[in-house]
Parts: structure tokens; C-alpha cells; sequence
């Protein structure tokens, strides 16, 4: 019971998280095409593609499932099943005219750029971080007989 209430609260957490980004882009766009209302509907669906992600991060990204799978194969394992909810998401809440091909073609792209550019500074961010416990770790082996 313990293990699924931590998976709860990680799950809300991401959540959170999300969720605000999103708001945060939309409050941008909104910005910028000069929209002073925000239609109830693009709200709810931002909150459930939302809860969609943080619990396919937890799934993907956590050993809940899947104990020694490479971190290539969980990106696939998590974008793979998000892309057909976001997709779904967009056809069902109607974000954009969905008869067009190049619309599906910028949402595809978008999607991809997001996506690349988000597991970029993740992995950017754990690079650094390891080589500052690397220093750390050199560091005090150094000076430890001292």
C-alpha cells in the first residue's frame, strides 16, 4: 500500500509540474495572438493530456514496470504511448483544424522539437551533474588519507 501511495504522490507531482509548463506556454500564445479568454475545454484537456504524462513518466522512467530497461527504450516506451494520447487529445478537443495536412504536419513537428529539446536538457543536466559529483567524488579521495 505504501508503494502505491508513493506512486500517487510522484504521479501528482509530475503532474504539477507539467501542467504549469503547460499553462505557461499557453499563457505566452495567448499573449501573443491577443486572446483575453481561455475556452474551459482547451483547459481541461491541457490538465488531462497532464495527468496522461506524469503517470506514463512514472511508468516509463521508473523501475514500477520495467527493472533494467536501457534509457533509450524508455524514451520509446514513454513517447510512443504519449503521442497517440496527445494525437487524441488533438482530434478530440479539437486544438486545430484537423482536416488539414499541414496542421498535422506543424503538430508532428512540434511534438518532435518539444520532445528533443526537453530529453536534450535532461541529459544536458545529468551529464553536468555527474561530472560535479565525479569532482567531488575525486576529491575526496584525495584528501580523505590526509
Amino acid at each position: 500500500m505504501k508503494k502505491f501511495f508513493q506512486v500517487c504522490t510522484t504521479i501528482k507531482e509530475v503532474t504539477a509540474l507539467c501542467y504549469t509548463a503547460a499553462m505557461c506556454f499557453y499563457l505566452f500564445f495567448q499573449w501573443v495572438f491577443k486572446q483575453e479568454t481561455a475556452p474551459l475545454s482547451i483547459l481541461f484537456s491541457l490538465l488531462l493530456v497532464c495527468i496522461a504524462a506524469g503517470t506514463m513518466q512514472v511508468v516509463a522512467f521508473s523501475d514500477l514496470l520495467f527493472k533494467k530497461l536501457a534509457y533509450g527504450w524508455r524514451l520509446v516506451v514513454f513517447v510512443v504511448p504519449f503521442g497517440a494520447v496527445l494525437t487524441a487529445a488533438a482530434v478530440g478537443f479539437r486544438w486545430f483544424p484537423t482536416g488539414q495536412a499541414g496542421a498535422w504536419v506543424l503538430f508532428g513537428l512540434f511534438f518532435a522539437l518539444i520532445f528533443a529539446a526537453i530529453t536534450g536538457g535532461i541529459e544536458l543536466y545529468y551529464r553536468l551533474s555527474g561530472r560535479k559529483w565525479d569532482d567531488r567524488l575525486d576529491w575526496y579521495r584525495r584528501n580523505r588519507d590526509k
